[in-house]
């Protein structure tokens, strides 16, 4: 045993036998005495003396910081575009326009919204997820303002297109923002709180602006006051996030290069998105269905109504998730796809009897549906997207949602034109059903092929990660 050492180094190469005052002066304050050290300061009260945090217990709680700064930002943005669901009602009545435009303005959202996944797909990946984000909130910003001016429908579409550019910004910069800043580095527990803030904020926002239009004055423009509020809140949480650093610069080829899904996780992308497509497009068919479903076979107008109807279909998506949580990501995806008919063939067979029960048996079914497909595609895909192309990858998901989400409410409603409503849903309702059996034969496909071959890690999903 050597009784002689020379004194043990810091990193910074100052010795740790030096008084504690000479080390504060060398490296910075220190986290802890030794037994070279002289006593506190009995003058100096106690709670000065105390170690200041550093190492990992400093870094998770700098890391569940910027979590709940963007969780909350994320959650805010989500609520300005489901908002003005249960006031469209009310613009249909004092502008006068037809069916036909109302889906024309929905479809606004949609073609902002995935014009933007398309064009700045590996944005937050390059300049960081807080620079995205900020921007997010400015064009939230600028569409509350565009609704609160609006004097007619043009109005309305304009700033539907920004609202839909804000949601295509702010959502794959948070997922990928929340998976980077998850404290205990936990990809499945990021993907499941991303999946309930969607479901939640989704939610609430109807509920809530439905609830100011039926109970309180200026039903058109007190809940995007209310909004306002909020989204400057969000903007100074998101100035408090720490910025990613800048990945790697692409290359020329990267630069000119179109979506690409690198090959040893395309498999689980392709059921990601058709999951994805399958539990928006449940939530697109309410939304095609529900206001003229209301209003016009029950007889049920109050914006208050209709804004608790979304919130109910929201809100049993949320409760799915919570229940499921701690499943597999295949099996929670496969529930989702098993509830998805069901729910769809209540609601068609409300349409067809003018019935409210099998209406809101529906939507409860379809949130069921909604949100489990939600939490199992992107747990799966999350957990197998590397880091430095997350944004992009969770860009792709995000498109094939949205699409999901807008297909059925512009084909429903110009087939409504045509055919009439109940054709209308039906008919969508049928495509979607088959789209949910493609997706469980293909799912099942997959893991008797995985069953069937070595295990390849996390790089191919591992076990258990695709749906």
């Amino acid at each position: 045993m050597d009784l002689v050492r020379p004194p043990a180094r810091s990193f910074a190469g100052t010795p740790k036998s030096l008084p504690r005052a000479d080390r504060n002066l060398k490296g910075g304050l220190s986290t802890g005495t030794t037994s070279g050290d002289p006593p506190p300061n009995p003058a100096v009260p106690a709670a000065t003396c105390h170690a200041i945090p550093s190492g990992p217990a400093a870094s998770n709680q700098a890391s569940a910081s910027q979590f709940l700064a963007i969780a909350i930002v994320f959650l805010i943005v989500i609520i300005g575009g489901g908002l003005p669901t249960p006031l469209y009602v009310l613009y249909q009545r004092e502008w006068h326009f037809s069916p036909g435009m109302l889906t024309i303005v929905f479809a606004a959202y949609a073609l902002g919204l995935l014009l933007v996944l398309f064009v700045f797909r590996r944005t937050s990946d390059r300049i960081g997820r807080r620079t995205v984000l900020i921007a997010a909130i400015a064009v939230a910003i600028a569409s509350t303002g565009v609704f609160l001016l609006a004097q007619n429908v043009g109005w309305l579409i304009a700033a539907r297109v920004l609202s839909g550019i804000s949601v295509g910004l702010a959502a794959p910069a948070a997922s990928a923002g929340l998976s980077d800043h998850e404290p205990a580095g936990n990809l499945r527990r990021a993907a499941m709180v991303t999946a309930a803030l969607t479901v939640v904020g989704v939610g609430i926002g109807p509920f809530y602006a439905g609830l100011l239009a039926q109970f309180a004055p200026d039903p058109l423009t007190l809940s995007f006051w209310v909004l306002l509020g909020l989204l400057v809140v969000a903007f100074g949480l998101a100035l408090t996030t720490r910025d990613q650093p800048p990945r790697k610069s692409p290359t020329a080829a990267e630069s000119g290069r179109g979506f690409r899904v690198p090959p040893q996780i395309r498999r689980v992308f392709f059921l990601c998105v058709v999951a994805a497509f399958c539990g928006f497009a449940l939530a697109g068919v309410f939304s095609g269905l529900a206001p003229s479903f209301l209003s016009v076979d029950l007889g049920i107008r109050e914006t208050a109504v209709s804004g608790a109807t979304v919130l109910l279909m929201f809100g049993s998506a949320g409760l799915a998730q919570w229940i499921v949580r701690t499943r597999g990501n295949a099996r929670i995806a496969r529930a989702g796809a098993g509830f998805a008919p069901l729910g769809l063939i209540s609601i068609s067979a409300a349409v067809w009897t003018g019935l409210a029960w099998p209406f809101f048996l529906g939507t409860v079914l379809c949130g069921w549906g909604f949100g489990l497909l939600l939490l199992g595609g992107l747990g799966a895909l999350n957990e197998v997207a590397p880091p430095d192309r997350r944004g992009e990858i969770l860009s792709g998901f995000y498109v094939a949602s949205y699409l999901g989400l807008s297909v059925p409410v512009v084909g429903i409603g110009l087939t409504a034109d045509v055919l009439g409503l109940p054709v209308g849903i039906v008919l969508f309702s049928t495509l979607i059903i088959v789209l949910v059996v493609i997706f469980l034969i293909a799912g099942v496909s997959e893991e008797k092929r995985k069953e069937s071959t070595p295990s390849s890690g996390p790089a191919s999903g591992g076990s258990g990660s695709s749906p």
